[in-house]
């Protein structure tokens, strides 16, 4: 089970302005837990989790920005 609060390293991906507010197909393409890279299924069930989908649609227009 992975536990949102122990990610780090997350890489946005999909990120279109054309999606802009909702920026619905925007993911985390990668990211880490304890030191460890993600595999697909995690990285899955990462966007599954509410917090994600939150911290992505949050964070999605600041990589369009940079």
């Amino acid at each position: 089970m992975i536990d949102f609060n122990k990610v780090e390293d997350i890489v946005l991906d999909g990120v279109c302005l054309d999606d802009y507010p909702d920026f619905c197909d925007a993911y985390v393409s990668s990211a880490s837990m304890n030191g460890e890279p993600l595999n697909e299924l995690e990285l899955e069930e990462l966007n599954d989790l509410d917090e994600c989908m939150m911290y992505v649609n949050v964070n999605a227009f600041e990589t369009l920005i940079m």
